[in-house]
């Protein structure tokens, strides 16, 4: 019997996708965790996320995504977390300039993740700070990226804060 890959939308194929993305790596980062232990738990997952940002910002030049100041940044980073992060991923625009633009997660596949699993939400502090670090600046040296509030520290909620740096 040949399974009928066309049978699920492409939205549904998305969120399987994804959530299978999202539990595969929540998975790894405890495990790891559980293996290496806190004190060097930070220290190997730095550099695979380092990565992970660097190719990121990589395809966002590659799809030509407009990256000129904090606003298209923040357009560029929030698109990238959207289509690897799924439909779970909910962000709204909080403000929205050149110089400031200010984004709130307020449902995080992570997040989701992880409770489903039973792990720790700080397990993603050291790869969420490194991949955004590393994707900004792949992408432009006018613009840095910084947290504000975050769930994974306990907050109900995530900020994204993009600045314009001065020139």
């Amino acid at each position: 019997m040949e399974i009928e890959k066309d049978r699920l939308s492409a939205e549904a194929k998305w969120a399987i996708s994804t959530k299978g993305l999202t539990t595969a790596l929540a998975a790894h980062l405890d495990v790891i965790y559980n293996t290496v232990g806190k004190s060097k738990y930070a220290e190997l997952l730095r550099p695979i996320w380092a990565q992970i940002g660097q190719a990121s910002a990589q395809m966002a030049k590659d799809l030509q995504m407009k990256v000129d100041d904090a606003k298209t940044t923040a357009e560029t980073g929030a698109a990238v977390c959207m289509v690897v992060m799924g439909p779970e991923l909910r962000i709204e625009q909080v403000e929205a300039s050149e110089e400031k633009t200010v984004l709130k997660v307020i449902e995080c596949p992570w997040r989701n993740r992880m409770n489903d699993l039973g792990i720790s939400h700080d397990l993603f502090t050291a790869c969420d700070a490194t991949f955004w670090s590393h994707f900004v600046k792949g992408l432009t040296p006018h613009v840095s990226m910084r947290h504000g509030k975050q769930m994974h520290r306990g907050d109900p909620y995530c900020e994204w804060i993009f600045e314009a740096k001065a020139r």
